[in-house]
């Protein structure tokens, strides 16, 4: 069988992160990569022997790549995903989907009706823990979950923010929810529902200069019954670890990071039966001192996916959940793109 050839689309930092991951997946090969300064493209398809483009359109109509992996401010993800998927490509979006709910709908909607595969990087779904946490919280071995909750205290500096125009915007990246603590909230949503209300939120700058919210609370209601609690800011320095609790009404589990950290059921520890060390997710203090591992699960699903004809294991709907979550809370606090 042939490889499936991809395109990245952004050769900035978590491009390169993606670059590095695609070289090693079996069944894969990079065909191009697309840039908007179209010498930064150049000078990385020299490195990955491949095509080089400045413009998405182009690219997605050389006939030289199977499927785009976006690599480009989250603002953008779902529309260069539509230009693909016009294009008869699979498509696979650094998260989140998007920022505009609207956009991520429209670009779920497009590859369903293309039967084309859309995934998402949202990598705490592939390890071995959170799986078996989740496979436990829907199937009532914890009982009527009662509480599911996330804290994510995690510091960025100012040049963070000031290393990019689009950095901290609510058009093309939104604040520490839609960036820092999306994965945390997709580990809510997967573990509890959707988010079908929220009850109080508040969303704050405290301590950048940015257009978007340093600091957010917010109390949520889930598809289960659940309530949760979501705490998230990068103004907290030195920073502690991303914490998830759940609890219902025969057990209880709590991840640091994405490692469980504790896991009981039925009058019984089981945190042994679950944990595993690959799950240090990094990215508490400096954006890309992350682990890679999680990438290469979800590149090498995406393959799979696409060859085997099947679901990968991050959907466009479980991708756009989140997305949907992000514009109720910032909604509910009176901020962001909906405000």
């Amino acid at each position: 069988m042939d490889p499936v050839r991809i395109g990245v689309v952004g050769c900035g930092a978590i491009g390169q992160a993606h670059l590095s991951v695609w070289k090693d997946i079996e069944g894969a090969r990079i065909g191009a990569v697309c840039d908007a300064i179209m010498d930064r493209a150049r000078e990385t398809a020299a490195e990955y022997g491949c095509e080089a483009f400045s413009d998405v359109g182009e690219m997605v109509r050389s006939g030289v790549i199977d499927a785009v992996d976006i690599c480009t401010p989250s603002g953008l993800h779902a529309r260069q995903g539509l230009v693909a998927a016009d294009a008869g490509l699979h498509v696979l979006c650094e998260k989140p989907l998007d920022v505009h709910a609207d956009r991520a709908r429209e670009l779920v909607e497009a590859c369903e009706r293309r039967g084309l595969v859309l995934s998402c990087v949202l990598q705490r779904r592939t390890y071995r823990g959170p799986r078996l946490v989740t496979e436990a919280c829907r199937t009532g071995r914890l009982g009527r979950l009662l509480s599911c909750s996330a804290y994510i205290k995690w510091w960025r500096d100012q040049s963070y923010y000031d290393s990019s125009r689009w950095r901290g915007t609510w058009e093309l990246d939104g604040g520490v929810l839609a960036n820092q603590a999306l994965h945390a909230l997709d580990h809510l949503i997967w573990m509890a529902g959707r988010v079908t209300r929220v009850e109080y939120a508040v969303a704050e700058t405290q301590a950048h200069r940015m257009e978007a919210e340093d600091f957010l609370m917010a109390v949520v209601r889930f598809e289960c019954g659940a309530r949760g609690v979501i705490e998230a800011t990068t103004c907290c320095n030195p920073p502690l670890c991303t914490r998830i609790e759940v609890f219902g009404t025969e057990g209880s589990a709590a991840f640091d990071d994405a490692a469980v950290v504790h896991f009981g059921y039925g009058g019984a520890d089981h945190t042994d039966e679950v944990s595993e060390a690959e799950a240090k997710l990094g990215g508490r203090a400096e954006a890309m001192a992350i682990s890679l591992q999680g990438h290469a699960n979800i590149a090498a699903d995406f393959v799979g996916a696409i060859r085997e004809g099947r679901q990968p294991i991050v959907t466009g709907r479980d991708a756009l959940a989140s997305v949907e979550a992000l514009r109720d809370i910032y909604a509910a606090a009176g901020v962001g793109v909906a405000a």
